[in-house]
Parts: structure tokens; C-alpha cells; sequence
């Protein structure tokens, strides 16, 4: 009887973890995909000459000299 209840607590276990691992599984394809559109919203984003000079101010030093 000790056997058998061994048997089913790692079988609870087993289906526990493979629970969590889907879940967590199914956030880390949620953040992906987020990062995904944020990247491709902020690259489109610069495209735009105004969203540029406000987010960067790099455009203004563009093919001059430094020294």
C-alpha cells in the first residue's frame, strides 16, 4: 500500500510540474511576442523624422566632425 502511494504522489508530481512548465511556457510565448511588436513599433517609429529628433539626439551630429 506504501508502494502504491509512492507510485501516485510522483505521478501527482510529475503532471504538477508538467502543468507549471506549460504555463510558464505559455507566458514566455506571450512576453516574445510583445517584445516582438514592441520592437517592430519602435523601428517603425523611427522612421519618422519627429519621433527621431525627440527620442535621439544623434541626428544633429550626423557628418560632422568630433575633434
Amino acid at each position: 500500500m506504501n508502494m502504491h502511494r509512492k507510485l501516485l504522489s510522483k505521478k501527482r508530481n510529475r503532471k504538477q510540474l508538467v502543468t507549471l512548465t506549460e504555463e510558464v511556457s505559455t507566458i514566455l510565448k506571450k512576453i516574445i511576442i510583445l517584445l516582438l511588436i514592441l520592437l517592430a513599433c519602435s523601428q517603425a517609429a523611427m522612421q519618422n523624422d519627429w519621433v527621431r529628433h525627440i527620442v535621439t539626439g544623434v541626428d544633429k551630429w550626423e557628418g560632422t566632425r568630433l575633434s
